[in-house]
């Protein structure tokens, strides 16, 4: 089986993987670099220094930028189950 086969193949669970991989580096990216930046900014309002508000704020970050690529996983997990084969999508 070639490469391109293969990911057509297995197309769904790597774009799964890759929008996992893109919501941990957007959260991390934005807890820790926003994290950095309020702890030196000391004259910043209260809320904005909740861990808390960071936190919630950093899974929306990253919950924001890795929606397409589920979106993308969950149709062509569909589209599979519907015309991939008759036996519904790949185990």
């Amino acid at each position: 089986m070639t490469a391109y086969g293969w990911a057509m193949r297995f197309g769904a669970r790597i774009l799964f993987l890759a929008t996992l991989l893109i919501f941990v580096v957007s959260f991390a990216n934005y807890f820790f670099v926003q994290g950095a930046m309020l702890a030196q900014n000391a004259d910043s309002p209260a809320i904005l220094q909740s861990k808390f508000v960071l936190l919630c704020v950093s899974v929306a970050e990253g919950l924001r930028n890795s929606v397409w690529p589920f979106f993308g996983a969950c149709l062509l997990y569909r589209l599979d189950a519907h015309w991939g084969s008759a036996k519904g999508p790949r185990a």
